[in-house]
């Protein structure tokens, strides 16, 4: 099996996975199809707070712009199992979209996967619609341009050394831009850990 911390390349089975998964969807969601197809995929990265097990994306910066939807704030894909050749079963396979991207995937109840990509039930499909306590409470502090590049699926708390911050946007390789309880906006990094603020 692969070691998922320390690879960044997208692996042809997730782009195939994703493409299988949403064929099986309705006409509505062919554009999410055409995104992984049009090469919108770029790299991934690794988080296990505050959703477990999550593989993120970061973007083609030539394809991108064609997808990109501000307005909409997102929705999770939920419902869906792929069969898991490790467990023997069909497992959870959850996905993320934020301003009609795809951000990326959990298998929430299994760390260890090795899917197979043809193996898809759909049938108890559910799609819910973002909504964030957390994202409620700091969008008084956000700056009216900076609300619509924030998305309320992205935002939650992270404790670093005894203080809150709140995760706004992902950086790559798991570093990301936070805010802490002023509205200060800080970069954080993790290689190496740094905290530093940013106008």
């Amino acid at each position: 099996m692969f070691s998922l911390f320390k690879r960044t390349k997208v692996e042809l089975w997730e782009r195939q996975l994703l493409i299988n998964i949403f064929s099986k969807l309705p006409p509505e969601f062919n554009y999410l199809n055409d995104q992984v197809q049009a090469g919108i995929l770029n790299r991934v990265f690794f988080i296990s707070t505050p959703i477990p097990n999550y593989v993120g994306f970061t973007y083609n910066g030539d394809v991108v712009n064609k997808f990109d939807k501000k307005p909409d704030n997102g929705f999770k894909i939920k419902g869906v199992k792929v069969y898991d050749k490790l467990s023997k079963s069909f497992i959870d396979f959850e996905i993320r979209i934020v301003h009609g991207l795809v951000t990326g995937y959990s298998t929430p109840n299994n760390k260890k996967i090795s899917l197979d990509i043809n193996k898809i039930d759909v049938s108890g499909l559910r799609i819910v619609y973002n909504t964030n306590p957390v994202y409620d409470k700091i969008r008084p502090l956000l700056k009216p341009e900076y609300v619509k590049s924030v998305s309320p699926d992205d935002v939650y708390e992270v404790e670093l050394d005894g203080k809150v911050y709140y995760h706004l946007q992902d950086l790559e390789d798991g570093d990301f831009i936070g805010m802490d309880d002023e509205g200060k906006h800080y970069e954080i990094t993790h290689d190496p850990y740094e905290i530093k603020e940013v106008s």
